[in-house]
């Protein structure tokens, strides 16, 4: 079960029900891992079922018609339990001889999720549970153990409350003992969130170097994939100080002045922001001079960024931001200066205000009470201007303070940090080989910084993506999963793993199998939906119409959940190209162009042009593929004036050419052929070439000389017809129909040379050593034949016409217009060498099959004059009574007169031979 891996999490426990396929019944086997049931059958090639979700009686249902299947399968699909899957029945006897399965769920939050694959094919449905729908669950229930956080509880208090809901999964730390005899964590293996002990190195998700196919690499160029957003750690020491409040302390005292100020920080410390505010003012009119200002005015501020933060309004962040001004002025030698210094910088670069936080930053620098140069605050200032930097685009400046802090600090955090951030600049630059060498100079630097920084991991994967390097990105996503994967940006790696996997051409199950863990593992999250977009467009081919509709809605509903750029322009082509994949050419094209013009400004053009283009032109290739050669040259006249007007694609051109050439047009069909072929012979060994050739369904430079012959000589141009067939260097590499109609060419073109001799010699050749269909060789032999008989060689003609008989007997897969005129030719061919006796067979034979398909009453005639001529006229009677069809008059009118003839011929007889005188006459005159 090699797909199985690509399905599910591995390394969990499951047990296999396996059945054999048994008179072409459908066997299987269901598993339990854990997290997911998963069903998979097989022994079908195209897979007719229907899934439904039923609620009976307060039981959730989920109900299975597939093919019938064998015993063993019943059997133990009928004994299988699980948490989810409580209860499974197997109703064998199901309507058209199907099998009905029903699965009974544990409950309504257990969802399924059904689809097919391909070699081998497959249909499996898996079982899992709604993480959305366990979320509400869970928030919705009681927490008895849990302490009520009251209203009037502390900052403090909030920030514990904070801190335990916020908790991350638990991580399975790898210990070591360092150089000085301590125990620490290995950064480098912590495996965070699910960790997977079947598979913890995501082999599942490798490809090896000899499995890489270049052609899908070259065919991935027109593949649409949205930008992700980089991850960027926050600053580790503003975090700290975010979450950590500060805290005001008044000693009592028995005054006024003392009694009201400490009644100011329990206002505050009760958070009655708006009491405080008005006691603030009413305490600073009293108190203008008070020893308690200082506190009352850092306080100031801190309520109001409290009401910002609550409340979203901007002005009261403004205010807060001038109330630290003012505090930080009053009093610069204050304990709280510096912290708020840099806080107030920090809060202005996360409001987005880059410029007001670069000016900010460089006061606090500048600032000779905060410290020297090598203070840690200050440190961490410049640490803010480099982020600002980098989100004006300034990127050497920005990466010019990461420089000063990695060579200058005390602090060997923000040393490494700041070597980190550097990779990061170049990520936004879009400079993807300097983020990628700084990063791994980091990584190679300062190990211990690893497990702190998953953007070194994921930016440097999404670089190498950016760069093409896809192997490389492919096994940095794998670590970055393997040991971040509880990360917020984890399901845009999971789906990047997808995605590689299928540009760098695996097989479509392992593709799939990691957008369905992706799905399992992180559900609906905004930052999965991708995932599922991608696999819903790609189940669309095997999809009822209905099942379609619903599909399309999804991803549209879906894409309007993520705000990322382009998001319903993805989720526009994601349908198109289901449609496309179902072979409804026409709902791709409308549903692309209509995108195009409602979006002019801001539609990705090339991306959308080609789709459109290639649409058009997979149209047109089937229906010439389907002999409509009429729908095939209205489709080019619809969008030739539009859409295909600057388009240069060869194969448009190609099938062009077919539909002019069926139409019966040789000379219009040229010269599609001719600009395809020299652009072909301008195009080779250049690079250009191997991509069209992937991209396109190019002929190849054998199949447009052939088509060229063919149209030639339909033009009567002989002479050019044979150069183009001796410009065929490689009939080898030409279809079996193809290469057939090549010998056929060249037979014409020397019977009408009159080497009817090198004709014969061409065919014999070809059908000595041909390998291929009855249906393709019974035409060769027929011509072959009829050149026999040219050179009266009719034993020979005979016998490879005997050769078509034989082939129909064998095969029945003949043409019946080719066995028909083998059976007619070796009728007359015994006819004239006096073998009547198989002429009638051969005729008999050929009225047997097909006089009520084809107008053969000229071959009765000839059946019926042959025993005429022998003088059974009863015979001949009995075959000349059986004329069939409304265009057998004349045949039919001439037998009778044959039968007229003769009754007038034996009664005259009979007359004359009762005369004696007449019978005496006759003696005496003989």
């Amino acid at each position: 079960m090699n797909t199985l891996r690509n399905v599910i999490l591995a390394g969990c426990l499951c047990f296999g029900l396996v059945a054999n396929a048994a008179n072409n019944k459908v066997n299987g086997f269901i598993n339990f891992q854990g997290d997911t049931v998963h069903l998979e059958l097989l022994g079908q090639q195209n897979w007719d079922y229907d899934v439904k979700r039923l609620d009976d009686k307060g039981q959730t249902i989920v109900r299975m018609t597939v093919p019938a299947l064998d015993d063993a399968t019943i059997k133990s699909l009928n004994t299988f339990k699980s948490d989810m899957v409580t209860k499974v029945s197997v109703d064998a006897q199901g309507t058209d001889g199907k099998s009905v399965i029903s699965f009974v769920l544990s409950g309504e939050s257990i969802e399924t999720f059904d689809y097919l694959t391909d070699q081998p094919s497959r249909l499996i449905m898996d079982f899992y549970l709604n993480p959305n729908m366990v979320k509400a669950a869970k928030k919705s229930a009681p927490k008895k153990s849990e302490p009520v956080v009251k209203e009037e509880s502390s900052k403090v208090a909030k920030s514990e409350a904070k801190a335990k809901t916020d908790r991350k999964p638990a991580t399975t730390d790898v210990l070591a003992i360092n150089n000085a005899g301590s125990v620490v964590a290995q950064a480098d293996q912590i495996q965070a969130g699910i960790f997977d002990g079947g598979d913890p190195n995501y082999e599942r998700f490798s490809i090896k170097p000899y499995d890489i196919k270049e052609d899908s690499i070259i065919r991935a160029k027109d593949n649409y994939y949205i930008t992700f957003p980089m991850l960027e750690t926050p600053v580790a020491q503003w975090e700290k100080l975010k979450v950590t409040p500060t805290i005001y302390e008044i000693i009592p005292k028995q005054t006024d002045e003392n009694k009201q100020a400490r009644l100011l920080l329990t206002l505050f410390e009760k958070e009655r922001y708006g009491v405080f505010l008005k006691t603030r003012n009413w305490f600073r009119e009293k108190y203008p001079n008070s020893e308690y200002n200082e506190i009352v005015d850092y306080m100031t501020g801190d309520v109001n960024l409290a009401l910002y933060n609550n409340s979203g309004k901007i002005e009261f962040f403004d205010e807060a931001i001038q109330k630290y001004k003012e505090a930080i002025e009053k009093f610069p030698k204050s304990p709280l200066a510096e912290r708020t210094s840099l806080k107030i910088g920090y809060l202005t670069l996360d409001r987005g205000d880059n410029l007001a936080a670069l000016r900010l930053f460089n006061e606090h620098i500048a600032n000779k009470n905060f410290g020297g140069k090598e203070s840690v605050s200050k440190d961490l200032a410049r640490m803010g201007m480099g982020l600002a930097y980098s989100r004006i685009s300034k990127w050497d400046d920005a990466v010019a303070q990461f420089d000063e802090i990695e060579k200058n600090s005390t602090s060997r955090d923000l040393k490494v940090e700041a070597a980190y951030r550097r990779g990061d600049v170049w990520v936004r630059a879009k400079n993807y080989a300097k983020s990628v060498e700084d990063y791994k100079n980091a990584l190679k630097k300062y190990p211990e910084g690893q497990g702190a920084y998953p953007s070194a991991f994921y930016n440097q994967a999404e670089s190498m993506f950016g760069m093409k390097q896809y192997p490389q990105s492919l096994d940095m996503y794998r670590e970055f999963v393997k040991k971040f994967p509880s990360s917020d940006h984890a399901p845009y790696a999971m789906t990047r793993l997808g995605e590689l996997l299928d540009i760098l051409g695996a097989d479509k199950s392992r593709v799939m199998g990691a957008y369905l863990e992706t799905y399992f593992r992180y559900g609906e999250t905004p930052s999965a939906v991708i995932a599922r977009l991608r696999l819903l467009s790609a189940r669309m081919k095997g999809m009822k119409p209905k099942e379609t509709a619903n599909a399309v809605k999804e991803i549209m509903e879906l894409a309007k959940k993520v705000d990322l750029p382009k998001m319903e322009q993805f989720a526009t082509v994601m349908v198109a190209d289901g449609y496309s994949q179902r072979g409804e050419f026409d709902k791709s094209i409308n549903l692309l162009a209509k995108y195009y013009q409602e979006h002019p400004g801001t539609v990705d053009v090339p991306l959308l042009t080609g789709r459109i283009i290639s649409n058009i032109n997979a149209k047109l290739d089937d229906q010439v593929e389907k002999g409509d050669f009429i729908g095939a040259l209205k489709t080019h006249s619809e969008f030739s004036d539009n859409w295909l007007k600057n388009s240069n694609r060869l194969d448009t051109k190609y099938n062009v050419g077919r539909a002019f050439e069926m139409a019966g047009t040789p000379t219009e069909s040229a010269r599609y052929y001719k600009e395809v072929l020299n652009r072909i012979y301008a195009l080779a060994g250049t690079p250009e070439a191997k991509e069209i050739k992937v991209k396109e369904q190019v002929p190849s430079v054998e199949e447009l000389n052939l088509r060229l012959a063919a149209v030639s000589e339909a033009e009567h141009k002989y002479n050019q017809a044979y150069e183009y067939l001796k410009n065929i260097k490689n009939p080898e590499k030409l279809t079996e129909t193809e290469q057939i109609e090549r010998v056929g060419v060249a037979v014409r073109l020397l019977e009408r040379r009159g080497d009817t001799d090198s004709a014969i010699r061409y065919l014999g050749e070809l059908l000595r050593t041909w390998k291929g269909q009855p249906e393709l060789v019974a035409d060769p032999y027929l011509k072959l034949a009829e050149l026999q008989l040219k050179q009266g060689k009719k034993d020979d003609a005979l016998e490879a016409l005997g050769m078509i008989d034989k082939l129909m007997t064998d095969s029945k897969k003949v043409s019946p217009v080719v066995h028909a005129k083998a059976l007619e030719m070796i009728g007359n061919i015994q006819l004239e060498n006096g073998q009547k006796d198989k002429a009638i067979s051969a005729f008999s034979n050929l009225l047997e099959q097909y006089e009520d398909k084809r107008p053969l009453s000229s071959i009765r005639y000839k059946l019926g004059q042959i025993y005429f001529n022998r003088g059974d006229v009863q015979k001949a009677a009995e075959v000349w009574n059986d004329f069939k069809g409304q265009k057998s008059g004349f045949w039919k009118n001439l037998a009778q007169e044959q039968l007229k003839n003769s009754e007038w011929r034996d009664g005259y007889k009979k007359y004359i031979q009762r005369i004696p005188a007449m019978a005496a006459d006759k003696q005496d005159s003989n």
